[in-house]
Parts: C-alpha cells; sequence; structure tokens
C-alpha cells in the first residue's frame, strides 16, 4: 500500500485501489446546509466506501439527499485536500457484506469493524459507496437511479 503522504487529493486516492484514508464526508440537510463529518473510508474499482451507524444523523441526510462532498483530512476532521463531489449509495445484501470485508484492513479497520458489529448488528449498520461526480454531474446510471425514488 502507498504511503498516505503521496496521496493528496481524492482522485488520486480512488486511483490507488485498496487505499485507506480519512474523508471529510459533508452531507447537506433539506435547507442545503452542509454537514462535515470524517469518516475511515476504503477505495475500491474507483469508488469510496464506507459504514455508519444507520440511525445517524448522517444516514438520514444521505437518505434525503443523495449528494455529498468529500475531502481528505485527519482523523479530527481537519481538511488536507480540496473538496470534490460525489453522489453516495447506501448498500444492502451482498454487496454490503463485501464492502465490510474491504473496510477490514489494518488492525483499526479491524477494531472499528468490531465495534461496528457489536454495538450496530445487521442493518444496525449503514454502508455505503461514493462515486465521483464528474464534470459537474451524475453518470447518466446515477440519474436514472435516484429519479426513480
Amino acid at each position: 500500500m502507498a504511503k498516505r503522504t503521496t496521496i493528496d487529493t481524492i482522485p488520486a486516492m480512488l486511483a490507488k485501489p485498496g487505499t485507506t484514508h480519512s474523508v471529510l464526508l459533508t452531507s447537506f440537510r433539506r435547507n442545503g446546509q452542509g454537514v462535515g463529518s470524517p469518516v475511515g473510508a476504503v477505495v475500491a474499482n474507483g469508488k469510496m466506501y464506507f459504514m455508519t451507524p444507520a440511525s445517524s444523523w448522517k444516514a438520514r441526510r444521505i437518505a434525503n439527499n443523495p449528494h455529498v462532498t468529500l475531502a481528505l483530512c485527519t482523523f479530527q476532521g481537519n481538511v488536507l485536500s480540496p473538496a470534490v463531489e460525489g453522489v453516495a449509495r447506501r448498500l444492502s445484501g451482498e454487496e454490503a457484506r463485501h464492502a465490510r470485508k474491504m473496510l477490514r484492513v489494518g488492525i483499526l479497520g479491524r477494531m472499528w469493524n468490531i465495534i461496528f458489529s457489536l454495538r450496530y448488528p445487521g442493518d444496525k449498520t449503514a454502508v455505503y459507496e461514493v462515486s465521483l461526480v464528474t464534470e459537474g454531474r451524475a453518470s447518466q446510471e446515477e440519474e436514472e437511479e435516484y429519479s426513480i425514488h
């Protein structure tokens, strides 16, 4: 795995599968106000994955509006890179199980997975996949998926 010092932007992180980093995920309230919170994320297939308690405000905001912004940050949430736009999608079933396996990277990843398994078993943990929005708009597939809901 590459050292974190070589990763200075979200697109650079997405170009290196298996990379983990703290990311400031900003989700948006119904009034449009952004709320940032640091999450541990892992990269695979050009997408970013993270998990959070399903009852968290972050999960509720994403359920109402899947548009998010992402920026590399420290564990405490201090921003290290410019923000980029993305679309979050909650995973379920086999996709969620596969993403949780990917999130078990290193000692810290295993520890967080144990904590989530004990405190938020089953559907009480929300697992998300985030795709970057390219050229200011979501891909045709993402637009169709979210216009149905």
